[in-house]
C-alpha cells in the first residue's frame, strides 16, 4: 500500500495492489460508460509515396496518431519533414477526418495546406514527404467508441480526453520522458500512475514527489539521499528518491518549483543515470523512468531564466496537457457516479436533474479534485441517497473568479473593427480573410500573448501561428 513516512513526508510510494483498488470492473461501469457502436465504412491509410511507401494503417478504432515519434500509430521516422506528433486521424460516422497537431510543416490535401479536413476514399494526404491514400473496402462495420481508458480508471466522452486515452497505452510501453501540464486538480498525478501501471516497470515502485513541498534546505538530501554524518542531524544512511525509484518510475510533481541551482544536477542524473549521496564518495547507478508535471508555463520560465532550457527539452520529449474540468463539462455526468462509487461503494446515489445542471454550470476552479471534495462533503451531510442542487451547496462559490488574487482574464474585444469594403468590388473569400486577419490582430494586441489569444478564440496555438505567418502579423512584445 501507499506509505507516507515521517522521514519523507513529501513522498508517496504506490504498489500494484493499491492501483487495482482504483479500477472498476467491466460490470461495475455505469451504462453511460458503455461503448456506443456506430456504423462506419471499413478503410485504411496506405503510404503510397515517400520513405515509408508500402506501409498501411488499418483504421479499426476511432483515434490514431501520425508522426515521427515511435509511439505513434503510423510512425514515419524516416521522413525528416514530419514532426514528432504531426497529426491525428479521427474515424466516425462522417468518415475519416484529419487534424493538424501544430506541426512545423503542416498537412496538405489537394495541394492546399489544411488544418482540419474530411478525407474521402481516394484522397491523397501529404504529410512531410509522405503521401497517404485513404483506401476503402466499401463494406460496413460497427465501431465501438470507449468513454474510458484501457485501465478503466479514467473516464470521459470529450474529444480531448479520448485523445489522451488513445495515447496512453503506447506511451506506457516506451521509456520516453513525459511532461504533464494543466491546472491544479486536473488529475496529472493520476495519469502518471496509470502510465506506470501499464508500463513494463509496473511491478517496481512508483515514487511520487511534490517538488513544491520539499524544504529548500533539505531538497538535495531528499532527492539524492545522504550518508551518516553528512550534516547535522544525519544520524543514519538514507536513500533519496532517485534510489527509491530504482527499476520503477519517479514522478516529480510541480517540477517548475525545483530550484534553479538543482536543475543542472537533475539533468546530470538523467544523462548519466548515476548519483552520489551527500557525504558519499562512490557513485550509485540508478535506473528509473522520469515523469514530471507542472501547472506553470515552463516555456515562459525558460525565457525568463527561471528554468533551464536544456532540462526543459529533456523533460518534455512528450507533453500531455490535461484539460480543465471547465473545458470538458460533458464529462461531469460520467465523473460524478464514478467518484460517488469510490467514496461509498455500498450506496447507490441518485442526482436530480437540477443537481446535474448545477454541477455542469459551476466554474470548477479546483477541477476534478474540487468535484471530489464537494461530493465527499455532500454525502457526509446527506440524509438518504438523493442528491439535489441544494445539497451540493454550490451557490456561495459559483460567482467566484478562478483566483481571487489573480487579475481577471482578458476577454474578446467587444468592438472588433471590421475592414471597410468601400465602393470597389470584393470577393467573399477576400472579405473573410480580411476580417479574420483583423480579429486575430486585435486579439494579439489586447492579450499580448498568443496562447491566451488562441484559448479565448477556441483555436489551437499551432493554427494561430500559421495564421500569424500567413497574414504577416506582428508577434506581441511580451514573451510567449
Amino acid at each position: 500500500m501507499r506509505r507516507d513516512t515521517k522521514q519523507h513526508p513529501n513522498l508517496s510510494v504506490w504498489n500494484e495492489e493499491e492501483f487495482e483498488t482504483l479500477a472498476m470492473k467491466e460490470e461495475q461501469l455505469p451504462e453511460t460508460y458503455r461503448s456506443p457502436s456506430i456504423p462506419i465504412e471499413e478503410c485504411s491509410l496506405r503510404v503510397v509515396d515517400g520513405p515509408h511507401k508500402g506501409e498501411e494503417l488499418k483504421l479499426e478504432s476511432d483515434i490514431y496518431h501520425i508522426g515521427r515519434a515511435d509511439w505513434c500509430d503510423l510512425c514515419l521516422v524516416q521522413d525528416k519533414w514530419v514532426s514528432g506528433h504531426h497529426c491525428i486521424i479521427y474515424v466516425g460516422t462522417d468518415g475519416v477526418q484529419v487534424r493538424d497537431k501544430g506541426s512545423r510543416n503542416g498537412i496538405f490535401l489537394g495541394g492546399h495546406r489544411v488544418f482540419d479536413a474530411l478525407l474521402t476514399p481516394g484522397s491523397l494526404l501529404r504529410v512531410g514527404e509522405s503521401v497517404l491514400e485513404v483506401y476503402s473496402t466499401h463494406t460496413q462495420k460497427e465501431l465501438s467508441i470507449k468513454y474510458y481508458d484501457a485501465s478503466k480508471k479514467l473516464v470521459g466522452r470529450s474529444e480531448r480526453m479520448r485523445q489522451l486515452f488513445s495515447m496512453l497505452p503506447r506511451l506506457a510501453r516506451r521509456n520516453v520522458p513525459i511532461l504533464f501540464t494543466g491546472e491544479t486538480g486536473t488529475g496529472k498525478t493520476t495519469f502518471a500512475k496509470i502510465l506506470h501501471e501499464q508500463s513494463p516497470r509496473k511491478h517496481k515502485p512508483f515514487v511520487s514527489v511534490n517538488c513544491g513541498a520539499l524544504p529548500a534546505s533539505l531538497i538535495e538530501s531528499e532527492l539524492f539521499g545522504h550518508e551518516k554524518g553528512a550534516f547535522t542531524g544525519a544520524t543514519k544512511q538514507t536513500k533519496g528518491y532517485f534510489e527509491q525509484a530504482d527499476g520503477g518510475t519517479l514522478f516529480l510533481d510541480e517540477i517548475g518549483e525545483l530550484p534553479l541551482s538543482l536543475q543542472p544536477k537533475l539533468l546530470d542524473v538523467l544523462e548519466r543515470q548515476r548519483i552520489r549521496r551527500l557525504g558519499g564518495t562512490k557513485e550509485i547507478e540508478v535506473n528509473f523512468r522520469l515523469l514530471t508535471a507542472t501547472h506553470r508555463n515552463l516555456t515562459d520560465d525558460v525565457q525568463d531564466g527561471r528554468f533551464r532550457q536544456d532540462l526543459y527539452y529533456r523533460l518534455s520529449v512528450v507533453t500531455l496537457e490535461i484539460p480543465s474540468l471547465r473545458e470538458r463539462r460533458e464529462d461531469i455526468p460520467l465523473l460524478t457516479p464514478r467518484i460517488l462509487h469510490q467514496l461509498d461503494p455500498d450506496e447507490e446515489f441518485q442526482l436530480t436533474h437540477d443537481a446535474q445542471k448545477a454541477l455542469q454550470e459551476y466554474l470548477w476552479p479546483g477541477n476534478v479534485r474540487e468535484l471530489r471534495n464537494i461530493l465527499q462533503r455532500t454525502i457526509a451531510l446527506l440524509d438518504g441517497n438523493v442528491i439535489d442542487a441544494k445539497a451540493l451547496n454550490l451557490s456561495p462559490m459559483k460567482e467566484q473568479s478562478l483566483s481571487q488574487d489573480a487579475p481577471p482574464p482578458p476577454t474578446i474585444p467587444e468592438n472588433i473593427t471590421l475592414p471597410s469594403v468601400g465602393d470597389a468590388p470584393v470577393s467573399l473569400k477576400d472579405l473573410i480573410a480580411q476580417t479574420e486577419r483583423e480579429i486575430l490582430r486585435q486579439m494579439l494586441e489586447k492579450t499580448e500573448n498568443v496562447e491566451q489569444a488562441a484559448k479565448l478564440l477556441e483555436i489551437s496555438k499551432g493554427w494561430f501561428y500559421n495564421r500569424i505567418k500567413k497574414y504577416d502579423l506582428e508577434l506581441p512584445n511580451k514573451k510567449e
